[in-house]
């Protein structure tokens, strides 16, 4: 399973596709430090690694741009 590369991270109100979601995912930043990000029911660092209380967490596969919706297809 592919993860998302190294350069992109998590931030705050973007939209990102989970392994075995079918549809995109909401970011949100917690107010926490270091950054937090809640992803449905699973919270992960900035670089998308889920945190080590929920190691089951679905891995994240894409980050989507604010400027693309995650509904429409891309290429």
């Amino acid at each position: 399973m592919a993860r998302i590369p190294e350069s992109d991270k998590l931030f705050d109100c973007c939209w990102v596709q989970l392994h075995g979601y079918p549809h995109a995912e909401l970011v949100i930043q917690k107010r926490m430090k270091p950054k937090i990000f809640a992803i449905d029911e699973f919270l992960y660092e900035e670089c998308g690694k889920p945190l080590a209380t929920n190691p089951d967490a679905p891995a994240v596969l894409v980050i989507y741009a604010t400027t693309i919706s995650p509904r429409r297809k891309v290429g």
